[in-house]
């Protein structure tokens, strides 16, 4: 049901088990693009809970946001037409938008991974998973404890069947896609601050989703997703979304300003055929971009009056030389 699809929980009578389907270690290829987090899963997952950055977006919020993108719709459009997916954030901060790009690709119930992960030794110290009772279930007359079960038990199918579908080899349609190893889902990001690259591998590889998501550590000026030769791009016309959260602040700074400049470099090389989504807090830092914005939605969170701006991204053209 809808409900279940925004929160998911399970009771201490169900076990729910991901299964090989969801964060499997095994035959994991390398991005052409970047790193595969997976292989440190096992390792972050020990470390107990992953530290958060200072300024990192909610995850409600960065959910909202890819789906004021559109990013649903274009994976319901792979799956009815096998033409693929593709989502690319080259300032990733900390991770956030490309781990809830791959959760609602993989039609993961949102909660249902925290309740899948948990390892024991709640608060309570007697073992109990805290997060097994949604305050719905105190509701008068909501459902019985059977019907809940299995409706969780739904959701967790779907989310297995989803990584699945998500983590299988695109089937090749486009003159040159035969020598790039897709897959039904791509999600390329990259950071250059290494701690918060750091923070964004161990989010990643907590959330079990290194099969889809490939991180790449480096400015992103510098990040060659193909863009140059166009039978080995990234990106596939029409079908990538670019996401990104700059930095940007009520002081200007060298710094902040050579992060947009890199960004604006960036996108024209790579994002040909794409259209972008970049969230600003300054119309200063967006004048650098020197892009025209197709929409514009106001976002306000934490007291901060953001923009999510939409750009659709064409190849300039070449000014012909008169001899």
């Amino acid at each position: 049901g809808g409900s279940l699809h925004r929160r998911g929980y399970r009771t201490g009578s169900m076990e729910l088990d991901m299964g090989k389907e969801w964060g499997d270690d095994d035959n994991i290829e390398e991005s052409e693009w970047g790193d595969n987090p997976q292989r440190n899963r096992r390792r972050s997952l020990e470390s107990g809970n992953a530290p958060i950055h200072r300024a990192a977006m909610k995850e409600s919020l960065a959910a909202g946001l890819l789906l004021e993108s559109g990013w649903d719709k274009l994976v319901q459009a792979a799956r009815s037409d096998g033409l693929g997916a593709v989502l690319i954030d080259p300032m990733t901060g900390s991770g956030t938008l490309p781990t809830e790009a791959a959760l609602i690709a993989c039609d993961m119930a949102p909660g249902l991974l925290r309740i899948a992960s948990w390892r024991g030794g709640s608060d309570d110290g007697r073992g109990r998973n805290p997060h097994r009772y949604p305050p719905a279930i105190r509701w008068k007359d909501f459902c019985e404890m059977e019907e809940w079960d299995n409706l969780l038990s739904n959701a967790m199918e779907r989310t297995k069947s989803g990584m699945k579908w998500a983590r299988s080899p695109l089937k090749p349609t486009e003159k040159g896609m035969l020598n790039i190893k897709r897959k039904n889902v791509t999600i390329l990001c990259n950071e250059k601050n290494p701690r918060a690259c750091n923070l964004a591998r161990i989010s990643i590889s907590n959330a079990g989703i290194g099969a889809i998501v490939s991180l790449h550590e480096g400015d992103c000026v510098e990040w060659d997703l193909g863009g140059m030769h166009g039978d080995h791009r990234a990106v596939i016309e029409g079908r990538t979304i670019f996401v990104c959260n700059p930095p940007w602040g009520v002081r200007l700074t060298e710094d902040i300003d050579s992060s947009w400049v890199s960004l604006r470099e960036f996108l024209r090389r790579e994002g040909n055929g794409a259209e972008a989504w970049v969230l600003s807090g300054n119309k200063d830092l967006t004048k650098i971009l020197r892009m025209k914005k197709s929409r514009t939605l106001v976002v306000r969170t934490a007291e901060e009056d953001l923009r999510w701006l939409q750009y659709h991204i064409f190849q300039k053209s070449e000014v012909p030389v008169e001899k």
